[in-house]
């Protein structure tokens, strides 16, 4: 079984893939917001017959916009045309997969602060009211480390490692994975109609 992970909902985009659970090659980038032009080239060259593929396993959000809409779509189109399984898994569920256990996980939320998961809860919290004893770890800026002035422990396990103990665990496939996106999209109406 070929499976294809992809994650676009946080800082560095990457995508994996496993061949019966064993991580075969992955590779991972920095985003910049240009997932639109380097997602399928990259996922291309990681695997050479796309149609081969017999799961998708996409990490669903939180995340920005940009990036996490690009990243589910292109899961939920290999999937469909592939006809194979589809599977979801958010962005907490991802990182309390890594190896740190019992420490404060934080995610980025955007100017609104950072998503806190402690307890078995998760609650967005401004950047100013953080309240955390004891290291921190997850996916927030350089700047809002400093903020918090916890210390930051860095996870040295790659998305591709973290997959496959993902790939052990999953629940129902799904038909179509809807992404959960930081904040609702800004989008607007046209000032001017255009007329055909």
């Amino acid at each position: 079984m070929l499976t294809l992970g992809i994650n676009t909902a946080s800082s560095s985009t990457s995508i994996a893939l496993l061949k019966n659970g064993a991580l075969l090659g992955e590779n991972s980038w920095q985003s910049h917001n240009d997932e639109a032009e380097k997602l399928m080239p990259a996922i291309a060259e990681l695997c050479e017959d796309l149609t081969a593929i017999d799961q998708v396993i996409v990490i669903s959000g939180p995340g920005s916009f940009t990036g996490l809409r690009v990243g589910v779509t292109v899961a939920n189109t290999i999937a469909y045309l592939n006809k194979c399984e589809l599977y979801a898994v958010d962005t907490f569920d991802y990182w309390w997969a890594k190896e740190i256990p019992g420490e404060n996980l934080l995610i980025f939320a955007g100017s609104k602060g950072v998503y806190v998961n402690k307890d078995g809860k998760t609650e967005l919290t401004p950047l100013n009211e953080v309240k955390v004893e004891g290291p921190i770890f997850g996916d927030i800026t350089e700047e809002q480390k400093k903020e918090i002035g916890a210390e930051f422990i860095q996870t040295e396990e790659t998305f591709g490692q973290t997959l496959e103990k993902l790939a052990k665990n999953l629940k129902e496939p799904v038909k179509l994975v809807k992404p959960n996106y930081i904040k609702n999209p800004e989008i607007t109406k046209p000032k001017k109609q255009c007329s055909i």
